[in-house]
């Protein structure tokens, strides 16, 4: 099959048969798979985006600019203790990684 082919996709919107054609060219609904997955990615990325935070996210932002400074000390040190257990953990896993190599 080669890429001057001509391809015809059936539109599942209202049904039009199109010729080597990204969107239908009566109703303008996607009907290339590249489209249609482009178009699917879009919305997955908008639904992420638009995802509503997590009660702990709000609770640490809340605590990150809290108007006093214990609180937001409380914040610094919480996260610290946070990323040095990652770095910990992360030292753990390279030399597992070296000793299993």
């Amino acid at each position: 099959m080669s890429n001057n082919s001509i391809v015809e996709r059936k539109c599942l919107n209202c049904g039009t048969w199109n010729k080597n054609e990204d969107f239908c060219i009566s109703c303008k609904t996607a009907i290339s798979p590249k489209e249609i997955i482009k178009i699917e990615e879009e919305e997955k990325r908008l639904e992420e985006t638009n995802k509503p935070k997590d009660k702990f996210e709000v609770f640490a932002e809340k605590l990150k600019e809290h108007k006093y400074f214990i609180a937001r000390l409380t914040y610094k040190i919480g996260h610290s203790i946070g990323i040095v257990l990652a770095g910990i953990g992360a030292i753990l896993a390279w030399v597992v990684a070296m000793i299993n190599a």
